[in-house]
């Protein structure tokens, strides 16, 4: 294994301290997990010469429910994601996409922000946080904003972040009644393994008409992506079998995926239409519509 190369470490005590190293320094990298940054330094895949080691900001950390909205903390493991009662009530399909994520000494170390971070186009929580419609602190020395979820992938592995931004949390809004998600994901395995093709869904429903979808994929594109075609073939229908796999059908004319060592572009785009049509019929059933 190749020794990593040198950097200069700092260790901020504040958020205010770290975004002012995040500003000042030119060639800089924060980390808190380490667990994608790390490797792509090891072996040279980017450069730095400063390294700021969030990892003691306490504020950045833990899980709450605040003004209608779920908060997770840039700091707070996957693991502490995927064992939180408030998660698993609230967002079943985050917690579904995060126990896909890498191993147990994975989730131990790694982070929910750090996955989104990474913009790996195969990120498992990238599709589940993006039809629950989350959006990301993100802060600087200027002052904080919130952006999309879809919004913060540029390309592979490239983010929309300024160099001197720190995700601090992470939002998810309170699903309304009559309303559930559900993630779904095809690897080579069944554990540890990155997406051939993973897939969210949300639907909402009035009755047994559906009024709201969002239909995400990822290991598809270049960034993980929304399907506004087919989320507008669900909406205002009641979703019988039929109409579900008419809408998980359309996928097929509408992707163009990569083709790569881990599977065919025809291959992605036949499982992008089943996992899409798992995906709607699990969140169909947690609206409470089930079929």
């Amino acid at each position: 294994m190749r020794p990593l190369p040198e950097f200069k470490l700092h260790r901020p005590t504040s958020l205010g301290e770290a975004l002012e190293l995040m500003g000042a320094l030119e060639s800089v990298k924060p980390i808190a997990g380490g667990t994608d940054l790390l490797p792509l330094i090891r072996d040279r895949a980017i450069a730095v010469e400063d390294i700021v080691d969030i990892q003691e900001l306490h504020e950045l950390k833990g899980i709450t429910i605040k003004d209608g909205a779920l908060r997770i903390g840039a700091l707070t493991t996957l693991t502490e994601i995927l064992e939180s009662p408030l998660v698993a009530k609230i967002a079943p399909a985050l917690r579904e996409a995060v126990g896909h994520i890498g191993s147990v000494q994975t989730r131990n170390q790694g982070t929910l922000a750090g996955n989104l971070c990474n913009a790996s186009p195969a990120a498992d929580s990238a599709p589940a946080l993006m039809v629950l419609g989350a959006q990301a602190r993100v802060s600087s020395a200027r002052g904080s904003r919130k952006v999309p979820v879809e919004e913060i992938f540029a390309g592979p592995k490239m983010n929309s972040f300024g160099k001197d931004e720190l995700v601090t949390e992470i939002l998810i809004p309170e699903l309304p009644s009559g309303s559930g998600a559900a993630f779904e994901k095809l690897g080579r395995r069944r554990g540890i393994t990155l997406a051939v093709v993973n897939a969210a869904a949300y639907i909402a429903m009035n009755g047994k008409k559906c009024v709201d979808a969002r239909i995400a994929l990822g290991a598809i594109a270049a960034t993980p992506i929304r399907l506004p075609e087919v989320e507008a073939t669900c909406k205002g229908k009641e979703l019988t079998p039929e109409v579900i796999e008419e809408s998980s059908r359309a996928c097929y004319a509408l992707l163009n995926p990569v083709d790569d060592v881990r599977a065919s572009a025809e291959y992605r785009r036949e499982m992008a239409c089943v996992l899409v049509n798992r995906a709607i019929v699990k969140a169909h059933a947690r609206a409470g519509g089930g079929l």
